[in-house]
């Protein structure tokens, strides 16, 4: 058996609000005896039925109080009266009386059990909804809490980010249009110290379908992957570390780049030289 299902079926609900028949009640009973998980799940259930009932708990009406209680009264003082009399010769009316004083208790009773039933499915409802609710309030907090996280982490990157562009040893290199692409522009900032490379392709077209923009790094004559730009509309974008470079280019690739750079695609390019 599947204990997690078990327990998301509602059914301990229904036997901690007393919804359920001898029999499936006594199963409930044997499978929290079994398992520790149906048990621990059982008495939450128990606990919070307990309090619920205590936090709203609400007076019967007082009109409907006072019939039982008048009832009750009545029957009360006619048994009192019949105890201190002879009892009649007629059996027969002794047998109406003792059938009347019955009816009464029976009618009390009902209204009871009545209202009793109606408390729990009132309760019951009320628990069904305070438990969706908890679940919604969870989800949202969890969502709250993943959207601070990510907050989090973009501020870090962007105080990281600003470091790197405030070191004296960053380099910004302006990458101009070649002859076929006079408006491309981009700028690359290469931090000669730690090696690292950010690029800002906010003023290159954007990339056709299936094709990526890739820059390269020029080092003795010989490019360096640096990376595929994978997003013209980012503002600046983390390439590969570069050891060593004269000058930059970006090329115009398939998607997922390329191992050599194709320069009849070359859209940009500058000097590393300060």
């Amino acid at each position: 058996m599947n204990t997690q299902e078990y327990i998301d079926s509602g059914v301990l609900e229904l036997y901690a609000a007393g919804g359920l028949t001898p029999a499936e009640s006594e199963e409930v009973e044997r499978l929290a005896a079994q398992h520790p998980a149906v048990r621990t799940a059982l008495e939450e259930c128990l606990q919070t039925m307990e309090a619920y009932a205590l936090t709203h708990a609400q007076a019967p009406r007082p009109e409907l109080e006072k019939q039982i209680l008048r009832h009750l009264q009545a029957t009360a003082e006619t048994s009192t009266a019949s105890a201190g009399k002879v009892l009649p010769l007629n059996p027969a009316a002794a047998s109406t009386s003792a059938r009347e004083t019955s009816r009464w208790w029976q009618i009390a009773a009902v209204i009871l059990l009545v209202l009793s039933a109606a408390a729990n499915v009132y309760l019951y409802s009320r628990l069904r909804d305070t438990r969706h609710e908890l679940l919604t309030a969870q989800q949202t907090t969890r969502q709250y809490a993943l959207q601070v996280h990510q907050l989090e982490n973009r501020s870090l990157q962007s105080e990281n980010l600003l470091g790197v562009l405030r070191n004296p040893q960053t380099l910004a290199v302006q990458l101009k249009g070649v002859t076929q692409h006079p408006q491309a522009q981009a700028t690359v900032f290469w931090n000669q110290e730690t090696k690292e490379v950010y690029f800002d392709p906010a003023n290159l077209p954007a990339a056709p379908s299936g094709r990526q923009y890739q820059l390269w790094a020029l080092a003795q004559g010989k490019p360096i992957d640096a990376g595929v730009v994978k997003a013209t509309e980012s503002t600046l974008l983390r390439m590969k570390s570069i050891e060593e470079a004269q000058a930059f280019a970006v090329t115009l690739e398939p998607e997922g780049g390329s191992v050599h750079p194709t320069l009849e695609e070359m859209y940009v390019m500058g000097n590393s030289s300060r």
